[in-house]
């Protein structure tokens, strides 16, 4: 993904993964050596607690480095399904989920769940016997008290099993050996002596600020002249039909 910038197109993206993170890291505590080669995937027993405390200390450093940008720390659309339940009117929605894309779709019979005109409070308002609505829902809105889906109508036997699809942003949790760093490659290397400080600190309370703080200073620089929104949305619930959350100059 690119934006052009000053007549020239620049990386946003790279291609460095939470592995090679880790390996780079570790390599630079001597945990690693060019004896033991590197790690080709995040479990080894004898490694494990140093490997644990690298992951922990490159999701940190991730969401320092994006905080002292002001830059919109990047999420991925990912989707998920609600299958409706007979009397179920409330329903989770996935644990990692930031932003919901309405409307939810019933792929098979073409079917939409919209969102409330007004919000939660003015279903609340417009339902005041909320059990006579039943049916095939509509409408639904996040409940805030406890950020469930809240339909308009409570499914009954003929509606029990229809499948509905929606799309949402998910936060951005390095966990997995794949995942991939959401900046350049530049800055990824501008970040690997903050990391390895960090990880110091996590682990034998010794850090070099003065290397943590150089590091992270250039890392920040670097991402900044990829300059992305400050904000991406206005709120967490969203129409369908994103745009490119990346801004086009």
């Amino acid at each position: 993904i690119t934006i052009p910038k000053n007549n020239c197109w620049t990386n946003l993206m790279g291609t460095k993964t939470l592995l090679n993170g880790v390996n780079a890291v570790l390599r630079r505590v001597n945990i690693l050596t060019g004896d033991t080669g590197e790690l080709d995937s995040l479990t080894s027993s004898p490694r494990q607690v140093f490997i644990d405390t690298a992951i922990q200390v490159w999701n940190e450093a991730t969401i320092q480095l994006y905080s002292s940008t002001s830059g919109a720390l990047p999420t991925s659309i990912t989707e998920a399904t609600i299958t409706l339940v007979n009397g179920d009117r409330d329903y989770a929605l996935a644990s990692d989920l930031v932003r919901i894309y309405w409307p939810l779709q019933d792929e098979t019979n073409g079917r939409e769940i919209e969102q409330y005109p007004g919000g939660y409070m003015q279903m609340v308002n417009d339902q005041e016997i909320p059990t006579n609505y039943t049916g095939i829902p509509y409408y639904g809105v996040i409940r805030p008290t406890d950020g469930l889906l809240y339909l308009d109508a409570i499914p009954q036997a003929a509606e029990a099993g229809l499948v509905y699809k929606y799309r949402y942003d998910k936060s951005l949790v390095l966990d997995t050996a794949t995942d991939t760093f959401p900046f350049s490659d530049q800055v990824f290397q501008a970040m690997v002596p903050a990391v390895t400080e960090l990880w110091r600190r996590s682990r034998n309370r010794m850090v070099d600020n003065a290397t943590l703080e150089a590091a992270m200073g250039t890392a920040s620089r670097m991402l900044s002249e990829n300059k992305m929104r400050p904000s991406w949305f206005s709120d967490w619930q969203v129409r369908s039909n994103p745009s490119d959350p990346y801004s086009r100059y």
